[in-house]
């Protein structure tokens, strides 16, 4: 009984020490990012489904609304990480979310097919200034975090997937309209607590963004250039496996959505294919992350493992499109998820230097977005043209073309900090 207790009291001791040691301006960003997640979670899996069902467009014109709205993401990236390089996260976070939050808000109540274009390109360009400067600032705010962070990041985020995508389905059998505004919400609440982080904690600016000790004299270009020049290739091979394996994933909650209405599953249905992808990740990172500790401890290992499970989630709901088929593959791709997508900001954190994070978180940051950009135009014309089972395979060997660009990227970088 004794030892029990103090078991207990050990446990409580590792928790209390594990919970003081994150910044308590992290846990409000995280709080604001998990409510934003929540109500993001109602629209973003429905909106080829909402652009088909009720706009009365075709998958393929779903996919090219979509590829135009990451298009400007991408540019959303490029700029919210170079304006944080220059002026901090503080304005670019907010414009980006007070922004998000008009827009959104504005779709609910558009019926003009181009207007809602319009608003969502202008969406996908205020929406993605705001997660470069949100990885480097957490990386500033917590820079002994390390991985971690970036683990608690994404946990929190797919925390809000679960709970939203779980709402989203019974919302929008409702009304579509108040999915719209809840999203608009979202946006306005997470800016509301960033700007009582604001008032509680100092959010470093851009002149606390270099550190004095290892800022580079004006003289001396060329080692920033050396620097540049050092990483690119590890950079470009992590952007480009980054980009294709998003491509694929972006097929969940694009085709696989007008597929499961096709054969006869509720609306509901399809949601829970989304909780149940968040549940597993909150429920599943404490564990996975032990034994990737024990077993991958390489950061490169894992995400060419990341990799070769989306292969394998692809191949499987290519043999059995079935929902339990889907409801498999859905987990596998999760675990494959959980290593991948935290692994590449947690990457770049090492790898770059700190007087360019922006920059670089920036760049991948815009290559995941082209991929959302591409897999949504691309996956809407092989299902309309060549059906559901013939996209996943062609998703499955894109998932191994990513997986060689991953190992790429862990023979270039084997004496870069990433490691």
């Amino acid at each position: 009984m004794q030892s029990m207790l103090h078991q207990a009291d050990q446990l409580r001791a590792r928790i209390a020490g594990w919970y003081s040691s994150i910044p308590a301006v992290v846990w409000i960003l995280f709080t604001g990012g998990l409510l934003n997640s929540i109500g993001n979670s109602f629209l973003w899996p429905l909106n080829s489904l909402y652009i088909h069902t009720v706009l009365g467009k075709s998958m393929t014109t779903a996919g090219i609304v979509l590829m135009l709205m990451n298009g400007a993401g991408i540019l959303g990236n490029l700029a919210g990480g170079a304006l944080f390089d220059r002026i901090g996260g503080k304005w670019v976070i907010l414009v980006g979310l007070l922004g998000s939050a008009v827009w959104v808000t504005a779709l609910g109540f558009t019926h003009s097919f181009p207007l809602y274009v319009a608003l969502m390109i202008t969406l996908g360009f205020t929406q993605s200034m705001v997660w470069p400067s949100f990885h480097a600032l957490i990386g500033q705010l917590w820079p002994s975090g390390g991985r971690r962070a970036f683990n608690m990041f994404y946990v929190v985020n797919n925390l809000g997937v679960a709970i939203g995508t779980a709402i989203g389905g019974f919302l929008a059998e409702i009304s579509f309209l108040l999915v719209f505004l809840l999203n608009g919400l979202s946006y306005s609440l997470y800016a509301a607590i960033f700007l009582y982080a604001l008032r509680r904690h100092r959010v470093p600016e851009e002149s606390d963004s270099l550190d004095p000790a290892s800022a580079l004299p004006e003289n001396q270009p060329a080692a920033v250039t050396q620097t540049a020049v050092s990483i690119a290739a590890p950079v470009a091979l992590l952007s480009i496996g980054i980009l294709i394996a998003w491509t694929a994933y972006s097929q969940w909650a694009g085709p696989l959505a007008v597929y499961t209405q096709q054969a006869g599953y509720p609306l509901s249905s399809y949601s829970f294919l989304w909780t149940l992808n968040g549940i597993l990740i909150v429920a599943g990172q404490p564990f996975l992350t032990p034994l990737l500790s024990r077993f991958l401890r390489s950061l490169t290992l894992q995400l060419i493992t990341g990799g070769l499970l989306y292969v394998a989630t692809f191949v499987l709901i290519a043999g059995f499109p079935v929902y339990t088929g889907f409801v498999l593959g859905m987990a596998v791709m999760t675990i494959g998820e959980m290593i991948i997508l935290p692994g590449v900001p947690a990457a770049i954190n090492r790898l770059a230097p700190k007087e360019r994070m922006g920059f670089y978180q920036g760049i991948t940051a815009s290559a995941a977005t082209a991929g959302r950009m591409l897999g949504p135009v691309l996956g809407g014309m092989v299902f309309d043209h060549a059906g559901a089972i013939r996209l996943f395979l062609l998703a499955a060997i894109a998932c191994l073309a990513a997986t060689a660009c991953f190992v790429g990227f862990h023979l270039s970088s084997k004496k870069c900090p990433a490691e």
